[in-house]
């Protein structure tokens, strides 16, 4: 099971090791899964919030920032500022590498990667908590990355104390996908 190091504890190479390790890791998915025939038919990206997990329309993320949307208290709730689940393209791959949480008293306690429009099987699930916040560092590596596949639904979920309106809970990571779907 993967656990959340927080950035304070890591090095500039050790932060750079993560994403490198994250973007071969999304990259050798992709070849996997047949996207491109060698690695410079293949563009790798950050991910961008509604182009990436704003589809199909109505579901996900609606502008390109993460903030979520009403979260209600000591219940799981979706991330997204939408009701609906995030359904990743038929060409991409998604990999995350790292929660961040820019809210100044962030009041999310847990963030949970589930796999299904409904949730069916879970992925990966972090205390923020004792991490995010309390250790004064807003962000943390998952010392294993969180893989979605094409056409996989991006179920993020997270646990609040408290009800809030909205909270700036994000995620770093990486999108491949064919050269020109969305850079050229």
């Amino acid at each position: 099971m993967s656990y959340l190091i927080p950035d304070t504890d890591l090095t500039l190479s050790e932060k750079k090791e993560f994403r490198k390790r994250a973007k071969n890791q999304a990259i050798s998915e992709a070849l996997k899964l047949a996207l491109a025939t060698d690695e410079k038919g293949l563009t790798v990206r950050d991910i961008l919030p509604a182009t990436d997990l704003g589809a199909p329309a109505g579901s996900g993320y609606t502008n390109e920032v993460f903030i979520t949307g009403a979260i209600a208290a000591i219940t799981w709730t979706s991330v997204y500022d939408t009701a609906g689940v995030a359904q990743l393209g038929t060409r991409k791959v998604l990999v995350i590498y790292k929660i961040f949480n820019h809210t100044p008293m962030p009041n999310v306690t847990e963030v949970e990667f589930r796999l299904g429009l409904t949730g069916t099987s879970t992925l990966a699930r972090f205390h923020t908590e004792g991490v995010i916040g309390i250790e004064l560092t807003p962000e943390a590596y998952m010392s294993e990355p969180v893989v979605y596949t094409k056409e996989q639904w991006v179920d993020i979920r997270c646990y609040a104390r408290a009800a809030i309106v909205t909270e700036r809970l994000g995620f770093k990571g990486f999108i491949v996908e064919p050269l020109g779907e969305t850079l050229s």
